[in-house]
């Protein structure tokens, strides 16, 4: 999936482009894949949904032609090189501001908190990720976790006001993973907190604790990649 950043300035590119396609004549953007194994390629509506949105929008006026190649010690191309598909419909489903998060929180120290119903709580310090969705609006929902000052309305807020916020990830997609995603974490986490986030379905929590940042570790990436990346090849 591409891009794996926000780029602003290649959502500026797309429309440019775009604009310059007259006639019988389209400009051509070509994504060059440096590996020879994917069969499909999209771009990351996850991490940048303006640039995927654009490029779906403007589809019909541009040549997008991602190609798979591998290279020669000697930077020569190898004779592996192949036009990848662009499942549109697929992307055109999946690419709306909807989905799950992950909220990653650091707390430094060991805190007790009044978490409504569950009273008080002891809270080690530690990354704690915290798992919610939104069926629309999500960026609304994600910039309202990135803010201190707020009514505070769920379980996370409590803890959110005496943490450090470490970061945000989307997992954009038309199905609520929200529940499935927690099982996952509850599988590669060191504590939870019980009833934490959870009233509202039949999951035993949506709050995981680890010591060490999750980005450290090789199995959360493959957590995530799998509920971004993955899971669509199964479908």
């Amino acid at each position: 999936m591409f891009p794996d950043a926000v780029t602003e300035r290649g959502a500026r590119h797309v429309r440019e482009l775009a604009a310059l396609s007259q006639g019988r004549g389209k400009s051509v953007i070509l994504f060059l894949v440096h590996w020879t194994s994917p069969t499909i390629f999209m771009p990351d509506y996850h991490t940048d949904l303006n640039f995927s949105q654009t490029l779906l929008r403007l589809r019909d006026r541009l040549r997008v032609i991602p190609v798979s190649v591998r290279w020669n010690g000697d930077l020569s191309f190898s004779p592996e090189v192949r036009v990848l598909k662009i499942p549109w419909d697929y992307i055109e489903g999946e690419a709306t501001d909807r989905g799950s998060y992950l909220l990653i929180l650091n707390l430094l120290e060991d805190r007790h908190l009044e978490i409504g119903s569950l009273g008080k709580v002891l809270f080690h310090k530690g990354f704690y990720i915290y798992v919610g969705s939104a069926m629309s609006s999500l960026s609304k929902r994600m910039e309202r976790h990135r803010r201190l000052r707020k009514r505070h309305r769920w379980h996370i807020d409590e803890l959110r006001a005496v943490s450090e916020f470490h970061s945000l990830l989307p997992i954009r997609s038309s199905d609520r993973l929200e529940c499935e995603i927690a099982n996952a974490l509850a599988r590669i986490a060191e504590w939870t907190t019980p009833g934490f986030g959870s009233s509202d379905c039949s999951c035993k929590t949506h709050l995981f604790g680890m010591t060490t940042n999750p980005f450290h570790l090789e199995k959360f990436h493959h957590l995530l990649q799998y509920f971004r990346m993955d899971r669509r090849c199964e479908e």
